[in-house]
């Protein structure tokens, strides 16, 4: 599959993008061996085979390969510029325009992973009592990684990513069950609030991954600046998928121009690239014909300036039947659009595949009435 946009910008390198989401996706996995460790190592938990200092030991040394793993990551992600993150918002939180909050997300939990590794390496001169105390802070970065990790990847909605995910999640439940059971030396009213606590935590990202990453239009809704919605990602970005289409009690008819809702058709036709003007505005035009739709070939024309390996989009439109509307998302080569007609509008979602030395696109198209007409 290619990138969309690829013909008319290129991209930085496939392997630092796949780099880049691996690394990503590892140090996740990285850190929730360590906070589980951490945990038995806390309880004191130890066998003939398996002394008290080698869960320490694995401890420390996890702990110092994820901040290796999540160093990669940073670097791989500015360095293959897809989406326009610097190495200052791997450490200020908040400030890039690609989906600030959960981007930024990422950099509080890396400040949090370095407080920790810091007055860890200063434990004998700021004492027990301050290094457990910021030591506590690990605990609390788990839960941010894995909220960046849902909101700012492209793989959350691939079954293996999810799979990881989910599995780090019943390590840390379970492990932590076992903590607040096993452990005497806290109160049990300090226990049962803890466990109550971090039931609500997995409670709460539970209903926002299924609410949020895992539904399509994730890209418009996590707070992608408008003119970057038009950047796209690599072969392997994750494409919405159709689903099950809702009932529509208004749903554009065939005299609109547009098929009736809900629809799912496959899609082919042709796609051109073309650089113009001092600034090198891209144009890229989509034509497209549905199979067993009536009604004028699908258009879907973009244009914008190549930035930081992608193209920040700064128009669209989106013709059909008549019918005309504006390209609401773009993620890897799905495209989200509304266009509106006659007596309805509807809500397309484009899963594309894009043939660059031919010039021709293949795919699907699936529409729902739009929300206004629900």
């Amino acid at each position: 599959m290619t990138p969309l946009l690829a013909v008319a910008t290129g991209h930085g390198s496939t392997a630092m993008w796949y780099l880049t989401r691996s690394t990503g996706l590892v140090s996740l996995v990285l850190l929730t061996s360590t906070v589980v460790l951490g945990m038995v190592a806390s309880v004191g938990w130890t066998t003939e085979r398996w002394p008290r200092f080698v869960s320490q030991a694995v401890h420390r040394n996890l702990s110092l390969l994820c901040l290796v793993l999540i160093a990669i990551h940073v670097v791989t992600t500015v360095a293959d510029g897809y989406v326009p993150i610097g190495y200052v918002d791997a450490f200020v939180p908040f400030l890039t325009a690609y989906r600030p909050l959960w981007v930024g997300l990422g950099a509080l939990a890396l400040d949090l992973l370095l407080a920790v590794a810091v007055t860890s390496g200063l434990r004998r001169r700021i004492g027990a009592n301050s290094w457990r105390s910021i030591h506590w802070l690990a605990y609390l970065c788990w839960p941010i990684a894995l909220l960046h990790a849902l909101g700012a990847g492209s793989d959350t909605r691939l079954s293996v990513a999810m799979l990881i995910e989910w599995l780090c999640v019943a390590a840390v439940v379970a492990t932590g069950a076992w903590r607040l059971t096993t452990g005497r030396a806290r109160t049990a009213g300090w226990r049962v609030g803890t466990a109550l606590a971090g039931l609500a935590v997995v409670i709460g990202i539970a209903i926002f991954a299924l609410l949020g990453p895992l539904r399509p239009g994730w890209s418009h809704r996590a707070g992608t600046s408008a003119t970057l919605l038009g950047q796209l990602g690599s072969s392997g970005s994750t494409t919405a998928p159709s689903g099950a289409a809702p009932t529509s009690t208004t749903a554009p008819s065939a005299s609109s121009g547009l098929p009736a809702a809900p629809f799912s058709a496959s899609v082919s036709g042709t796609y051109e690239s073309t650089k113009s003007g001092p600034s090198v505005q891209v144009d890229v035009v989509l034509t497209m014909t549905a199979s067993d739709l009536p009604g004028t070939p699908l258009v879907v024309s973009l244009q914008g300036t190549p930035v930081n390996g992608g193209v920040a989009m700064s128009s669209s439109q989106v013709t059909w039947g008549g019918s005309s509307g504006q390209v609401t998302g773009l993620d890897g080569s799905a495209i989200t659009a509304t266009v509106a007609g006659g007596s309805g509008s509807l809500d397309l979602t484009m899963d594309l595949n894009l043939d660059q030395s031919s010039g021709s696109v293949t795919g699907t198209v699936s529409g729902t009435a739009a929300e206004g007409n629900r």
